[in-house]
């Protein structure tokens, strides 16, 4: 299955960049970078200070995807662990 804006959550997000729209915390508003993984809360960026470990449920993120299309996404979508997300969001679908 591609990615797609569609079904975004239930792909793995490493390697696509990400832009931080909006953030709770001003510190995290409009850092952008390669996302280099993510855990159940988390999700780290690699930007052009360093790596940056973001917190998903305080973000609103623009994710780029391999066709250009740019995806906004609220971090909480993206809570829990990736490989849990994946399964729970296709097997709903089904």
């Amino acid at each position: 299955m591609r990615i797609a804006p569609e079904n975004i959550v239930r792909h793995e997000l490493t390697g696509l960049t990400a832009h931080i729209i909006e953030s709770k915390d001003p510190n995290l508003a409009c850092r952008s970078g390669v996302i280099l993984g993510e855990s159940k809360e988390m999700i780290r960026l690699d930007t052009k200070n360093g790596v940056v470990s973001v917190p998903k449920s305080i973000c609103f993120f623009d994710i780029t995807l391999p066709n250009g299309t740019i995806v906004r996404v609220d971090g909480n979508v993206l809570r829990g662990r990736p490989e849990d997300r994946m399964k729970k969001r296709l097997n709903r679908s089904w």
